[in-house]
């Protein structure tokens, strides 16, 4: 667990450098999102939380795949050869207790072309990229030497969040975010 924010950034250094070493190849056909963090408990997870929201310009937090999921504004950009990364998804304990404690993963969305047409470009390249059907949304998932995962996404992290759950129009909106709608969430991109 990270006592200091720069800690965290120092912590997270070795897989930004894994995942620039391999999105060379996808420069300006991509952009970096965000970069997750999994907690092992509710423990680091509530620590994490507070640790990065005091600094935060926001955290807005959801349950998805019934357990607690933070989206944190970062204090400062992690820059990768994608774009500087300003939002880190924090991720509670799975309810079957299966998640290690680490940084996961890094969401990547396509600029210039659809997001299958974006794996289709790296299988035909001969990268393994798994399919990932989920409940709320539909990835594609490269694993890099490390373990780390570069994980493909048709958009921005806070646009599904906005479209998801924001909406007030519609009967199938979640009630535990109804109140929020009326937030207007600042540009992750901007610093």
């Amino acid at each position: 667990m990270f006592q200091t924010i720069n800690a965290f950034y120092e912590a997270a250094q070795p897989f930004v450098d894994v995942f620039n070493t391999w999105v060379s190849k996808l420069r300006n056909a991509a952009h970096a999102d965000h970069i997750c963090f999994k907690c092992s408990d509710s423990t680091e997870f509530e620590s994490m939380r507070a640790l990065l929201e005091c600094e935060s310009a926001f955290v807005y937090q959801s349950i998805i795949s019934e357990r607690r999921i933070a989206i944190v504004k970062l204090p400062r950009a992690i820059p990768t050869l994608l774009g500087d990364i300003w939002v880190l998804e924090l991720s509670d304990q799975k309810p079957d207790g299966s998640q290690m404690s680490g940084f996961d993963h890094i969401e990547i969305y396509p600029t210039k072309v659809t997001l299958e047409v974006m794996a289709a470009m790296l299988i035909m390249c001969g990268v393994a990229c798994e399919k990932k059907v989920r409940p709320h949304h539909t990835t594609y998932d490269v694993k890099l030497e490390n373990g780390f995962i570069v994980r493909l996404e048709n958009e921005a992290l806070i646009d599904k969040i906005k479209r998801d759950e924001m909406k007030t129009e519609s009967s199938d909106a979640k009630p535990h975010t109804l109140h929020r709608a009326a937030i207007d969430f600042p540009d992750p991109s901007q610093p």
